[in-house]
């Protein structure tokens, strides 16, 4: 009787000093899962940094290229029209000037082309960027460097547009004729690159 008695007040005191089990509430798993969702995001945009933020760099010295290629190329017209109004009129034809003419439009033409596929590139490079602080000072180097090739570009074409009739009159219509096509084409894909470096920069800040 009295083991019996015993044995009944040690369960009844280990059963009243044990504590109930907590679970979660509905409230705490939702924040843990916020929180788990925000840990992976930030490391999912400090990943694409990574792989972006380089590549943003590339085609900022691209672009410096390009601008660079541009102002040279000014020069190289200025030289070019200095031949071909210094020519007498009636004089025969001179083969080496008009190849030199032709290669004035092929490297007009490189550029519009080279001005193309960095945009192509630059459109790709837009469409994964995401708000960075860490990327603000690299997309503001390439949206500097696109507008300093627009602007290089500006001048360009207007030299051109100015010299195709002068070139017509020299009795270089076809030439003329591209050299019209090709600055168009250089004038749109530099103005083109602006716009998206602009928007690359707003998405990133």
């Amino acid at each position: 009787m009295v083991r019996a008695l015993s044995a009944a007040l040690l369960l009844a005191a280990t059963s009243a000093s044990a504590a109930p089990l907590a679970l979660p509430s509905f409230e705490n798993a939702v924040s843990q899962l916020q929180a788990t969702v925000k840990s992976l995001r930030a490391a999912s945009v400090k990943a694409l940094s990574a792989d972006i933020g380089p590549q943003l760099d590339s085609l900022s010295w691209d672009l410096q290229r390009s601008a660079q290629d541009a102002s040279r190329m000014r020069d190289d017209l200025r030289l070019l029209m200095t031949r071909v109004n210094t020519r007498a009129p009636g004089a025969p034809a001179d083969q080496t000037l008009t190849w030199d003419v032709q290669r004035f439009n092929q490297d007009l033409q490189t550029l519009a082309q080279d001005s193309q596929w960095r945009l192509n590139d630059l459109r790709s490079l837009s469409a994964q960027a995401q708000k960075d602080p860490g990327l603000v000072a690299r997309a503001q180097n390439l949206d500097n460097a696109a507008r300093a090739l627009k602007s290089m570009t500006n001048w360009l074409v207007f030299d051109v547009r100015f010299d195709t009739m002068d070139l017509n009159r020299a009795g270089y219509t076809f030439e003329s004729m591209d050299l019209d096509r090709y600055s168009r084409d250089v004038d749109q894909s530099a103005q083109d690159l602006q716009n998206e470096a602009d928007r690359l920069l707003a998405k990133v800040r």
